[in-house]
């Protein structure tokens, strides 16, 4: 009885190694799932970087407000803008409805950041527009 018995040394190193192997596979499980979360991190970094360069881009925002403004269906009805370091201000008066609806479309369907829009009724088949964009 004092002798070690070489079966349960063999058997103690079989658990072992199956311990040892099973870590690894466990290890190896994790390592994909991280790098998996990382490269949609990736391509979630790349899509901000793209959307802050779309939006955030202040000359571009003028550029389209000022193509907003200069269409000629819309330009007929501002009277008055306004411009300061991240606002822009645009006043819009006697506009019927037909044309109203238009230019309600064309500002909401445009890539521009609106900071404030308004309605006024001027009369019975008129009103006004006072837009704040954002840059």
């Amino acid at each position: 009885m004092n002798r070690i018995n070489p079966l349960h040394i063999a058997l103690l190193m079989v658990a072992l190694f199956g311990f040892v192997i099973y870590q690894h596979l466990l290890l190896q499980k994790k390592i994909t799932q991280k790098e998996q979360r990382v490269l949609q991190l990736q391509e979630i970094g790349k899509e901000i970087a793209t959307l802050k360069n779309y939006w955030g881009d202040k000359r571009l925002q003028k550029r389209r407000i000022e193509e907003i403004i200069n269409t000629p269906f819309i330009k007929k009805f501002v009277t008055n803008t306004k411009q300061n370091r991240d606002r822009y201000k645009v006043w819009l008066k006697n506009i019927d409805a037909k044309n109203a609806d238009r230019i309600a479309d064309k500002i909401f369907n445009s890539f521009v950041k609106i900071g404030s829009f308004s309605i006024q009724r001027e009369g019975k088949d008129k009103i006004s527009m006072e837009v704040e964009f954002r840059l």
